[in-house]
């Protein structure tokens, strides 16, 4: 009897691996037969900044001069005293589309999203509202691909999502970790907005009154998910608008912004998150019971549990094969796709890490503010 359901539980752990396989699979096959928008509306970016981060300056400079006509860009610092707001002085002068300006001190929200309600608030005659991140370096095309879908009626905003090009062993790792978390965003049951690149109509934002719930948060793109969905929006991911961001090898640093992420899904989404959680976490407890049956004469279950360790590889191909057909890049670009193959299976115990260590936090560390579970649930 016991052999019989440990023969069920490792056949039910294959089944899974294929599964995700097959949504890596059919991800690339729905996505590639689309078309290049052609909508490209008023559009005003803004852009929170905190501290001169690395490339800050190439960053800077990609998001100002997309090949995009009808634009401009708010840039907000938490003060004129941070670094950020000299250096931007420098950067964007005489370019006349470029705003530089201050948040407001808002209490109960985070310092990120008042600074995007100040942009908002600055933002005048627009029909998009751009939310993005100062450490990401955009291609030439990534405003106009963000935004170009927009004008579908069902889709309430568009998402891009970050990229890391390693250069390193370590950088590969972190790489491979952010491709795992890549799939969920194909499909809009499961995907949100990405805070670092973002797009929704002026129209939306304002029915949903998305600055009044922002005002009693603290993370900007969760929020901003949720009252999509609730009122029956799809957020359409772009794949074009995968935007390369600097890949650090400070692993260490990495593992606490890793664990950070998903604590911050654990308070907003606690369902998602639990039925994540037993998922990513459950198939990596397997393997090591796997590797416990071989030891015990339990051949066949031990085979089957440890297998996903070899099929998370071959979804690791199968990933890093979709995002280089899908993405703006250059394949060239990306040097090894074996080296991804390689390293999923060891990314998925980096993920499983960062969701242990979620499940016991009781705050979270951002930009040297802290911010607790008590007060996330009581501004929810």
């Amino acid at each position: 009897m016991l052999n019989i359901l440990l023969l069920l539980i490792g056949i039910c752990v294959i089944l899974a691996e294929f599964f995700a396989i097959g949504l890596w699979i059919n991800a690339r096959r729905q996505y590639k037969k689309e078309k290049p928008p052609t909508y490209s509306p008023k559009t005003c970016v803004i852009i929170p900044c905190k501290e001169i981060h690395k490339n800050f300056k190439e960053n800077v400079n990609a998001i100002c001069n997309q090949d995009y006509k009808n634009y401009n860009v708010i840039f907000v610092t938490d003060s004129s005293e941070d670094p950020a707001y000299k250096e931007l002085i420098q950067i964007t002068k005489n370019n006349q589309k470029i705003r530089i300006k201050t948040a407001d001190s808002i209490k109960g929200c985070s310092g990120k999203i008042a600074a995007l309600i100040k942009g908002i608030s600055l933002a005048g005659d627009v029909d998009v509202y751009v939310f993005a991140d100062s450490d990401i370096k955009p291609h030439k095309n990534w405003l106009r691909y963000l935004v170009g879908y927009l004008d579908e009626k069902d889709i309430g905003a568009t998402t891009g999502y970050r990229w890391y090009f390693p250069h390193n062993i370590k950088s590969y790792l972190i790489s491979t970790w952010n491709l795992a978390s890549v799939l969920p965003f194909f499909f809009p049951m499961f995907n949100y907005t990405w805070g670092g690149s973002t797009a929704i109509k002026k129209s939306v934002f304002d029915t949903l009154a998305v600055t009044d719930r922002w005002r009693k948060g603290f993370a900007d793109d969760l929020i901003l998910t949720e009252t999509l969905k609730k009122a029956g929006y799809i957020i359409k991911f772009v794949p074009k608008c995968l935007i390369e961001n600097s890949a650090g090898d400070d692993t260490g640093n990495f593992l606490k912004w890793g664990t950070r992420q998903f604590t911050w899904v654990k308070w907003y989404y606690p369902r998602e998150w639990t039925i994540s959680f037993l998922r990513v976490v459950g198939v990596k407890v397997l393997i090591f019971i796997g590797i416990v049956l071989l030891l015990f004469g339990y051949t066949l279950p031990g085979l089957l549990m440890i297998s996903s360790f070899f099929l998370d590889m071959i979804s690791g191909w199968q990933a890093i094969t979709t995002v280089k057909k899908l993405m703006f890049y250059p394949k060239k670009r990306i040097d090894s796709s074996l080296t991804y193959t390689l390293l999923m299976p060891f990314a998925l115990f980096v993920i499983s890490y960062n969701y242990i260590a979620s499940a016991i936090a009781k705050e979270v560390i951002w930009c040297g503010r802290k911010y607790s579970k008590k007060e996330a649930l009581l501004k929810k």
